[in-house]
């Protein structure tokens, strides 16, 4: 293998900031991905316009309500409030309390998030629906566009991009934890040479969705973030013990050996909607017939891969390691959505934008790389799962490596 770029390369977006790409001859693939993005972001959010209806459930067809999965946020706010917290991980009592609380034939929702998250959804149930879903998007999105701002800085791109990438469209459409999330991580990759114990509790505080962080104490160790480290697992066991005062021992019995098993039975289940929303290695060779040891061996093969190519190529530069291990962690997770993505749509964004301005990413890539977020349930539908070759490529551009012969067949696709 061999480096991309020399060791004293500037980190990704510096140097594509000198310019504008608006006035370069590259520009016309810039313009050209950000009007299908786009199109399709507003595809997603028209045709739940066109199906709602607005009789005060703001239901979308019978199936879903407007904001879609932040009913469960709101549900479970709802239970703890009633202190019904027997029914949250029955999956059959809690469809039909949803159908009570909304007046509404929802259908596929279950709460697949760990009991830390009752310290606080109860806020949103004091509220009307539609206000606390407001509450919700624009609280977390604003979180998330602060928090993308050094990035965006860096890259002499308007903060606005940031959250009209394709990854943030569909975390909007889908109502989903995706700002918070990418929020916590990127906060905490900026601030970790300043400040690495409030970094600690920022990567600590996503026990909400645990699984989005499970690179970043092998990344933290590698970088010898040791006070981090400890911040991070003090965070967490002490939202964990703080959970069970609360609200006792059982719900984390029921999430851990009931709930985590029906979340990670849904990877290889071709008939389900949310498969086509994953970008993963395990659903992706579901959805053309492979079979699950293979995709058990494939999905091992590629985890590893990612890690180790991440731990030894890891970015001095702390933003940079941040991009990188969030690509590797959906090469390593069987488990994850689109939804999910806003890092990882952020660094697509600016490989993007590097590509259509010092051209030292192709531009093929960095537009597969940018939109791959909103158009994945489509290469997904039709039987063309790509995301995890696009996650690929990503991770090696931003590990600076490059396997023998793949800069000639990039300058081919260009």
């Amino acid at each position: 293998m061999e480096t991309i770029a020399p060791a004293d390369a500037e980190p990704l977006g510096r140097a594509a900031a000198r310019s504008d790409p608006a006035a370069r001859p590259g520009m016309d693939p810039w313009r050209a991905m950000w009007i299908l993005a786009l199109a399709i972001g507003a595809m997603l959010l028209f045709r739940d316009l066109y199906h709602i209806r607005f009789d005060g459930d703001l239901s979308i067809g019978g199936l879903a309500l407007w904001g879609r999965d932040f009913v469960n946020v709101y549900t479970s706010g709802a239970l703890t409030l009633e202190g019904r917290l027997g029914i949250l991980y029955d999956v059959e009592a809690y469809r039909a309390y949803q159908q009570q609380l909304f007046d509404s034939a929802l259908e596929y929702h279950n709460y697949s998030y760990p009991p830390v998250t009752l310290l606080y959804t109860w806020l949103f149930a004091l509220l009307p629906y539609p206000a606390a879903l407001i509450l919700w998007l624009g609280g977390t999105g604003t979180a998330f566009a602060l928090a993308a701002r050094p990035y965006m800085r860096g890259a002499g791109l308007p903060l606005w991009m940031a959250l009209a990438a394709p990854a943030c469209l569909i975390n909007l459409w889908a109502g989903h934890y995706g700002f918070l999330l990418g929020a916590l991580w990127l906060s905490a990759w900026h601030v970790i040479p300043r400040r690495p114990l409030l970094a600690g509790i920022l990567i600590g505080l996503m026990i909400v969705k645990p699984h989005l962080a499970l690179l970043a104490p092998l990344v933290l160790a590698r970088r010898g973030a040791w006070p981090t480290i400890a911040t991070a697992a003090l965070t967490a066991i002490g939202l964990v013990a703080l959970s069970v005062a609360v609200f006792g021992v059982e719900p984390w019995r029921v999430y851990l050996t009931q709930t985590a098993m029906l979340q990670a039975a849904m990877v290889d289940d071709v008939d389900s909607f949310f498969i086509s929303l994953m970008p993963t290695v395990t659903p992706s060779i579901a959805i053309v017939g492979g079979s699950t040891m293979f995709a058990l061996l494939a999905q091992a093969a590629a985890g590893i891969a990612a890690t180790v190519l991440l731990l030894w190529r890891l970015p001095a530069d702390s933003k940079q390691a941040g991009l990188a291990t969030a690509t590797a962690t959906f090469l390593v997770l069987p488990y994850a959505f689109a939804y999910d993505m806003t890092v990882v749509g952020l660094a697509g964004l600016l490989l993007f934008r590097r590509a259509v301005t010092d051209r030292s990413v192709p531009v093929l890539f960095g537009a597969m790389a940018f939109a791959i977020p909103v158009t994945i349930l489509y290469f997904n539908q039709l039987l063309l799962p790509v995301a995890p070759i696009i996650l690929s490529l990503q991770l090696l551009v931003l590990l600076e490596i490059r396997l023998p012969g793949l800069r000639r067949a990039w300058l081919r696709c260009d």
